[in-house]
């Protein structure tokens, strides 16, 4: 099973509030969760306070290999939990970068003007 470790919104309209949590990938965002890690609330004014996370299950989760969603990540790094590689959120640039592979391989490099 293919774990992630995101964001999941529990709050009200207008009122932002986001649970933490191991969650299988396939499921929505707003899906069954496998286990809670932590809490999220953004309208806090207090730093410290808005973040509360349990690290010794997130460490676990990492461990055992779940990937963090990008958000989570900026929060971890901010903690200094570490993991492998992160993820690559930056899909307009790799798909390009395939595109620019694909001409080139088929000869044409860039677009050749037709006359």
């Amino acid at each position: 099973m293919a774990v992630a470790i995101r964001l999941k919104r529990i709050g009200r309209l207008h009122r932002p509030c986001y649970r933490l949590e191991a969650i299988d990938r396939r499921n929505a965002r707003g899906g069954r969760s496998i286990e809670k890690l932590g809490f999220y609330d953004p309208l806090i004014d207090d730093a410290q306070a808005r973040l509360q996370l349990k690290l010794d299950r997130v460490r676990h989760w990492i461990e055992q290999g779940a990937r963090p969603s990008h958000t989570v990540t900026t929060f971890l790094r901010k903690l200094d939990v570490s993991w492998g590689k992160p993820t690559s959120k930056n899909r307009k640039s790799r798909l390009r970068k395939r595109r620019a592979e694909r001409r080139a391989a088929a000869g044409g490099g860039k677009r050749s003007a037709k006359k």
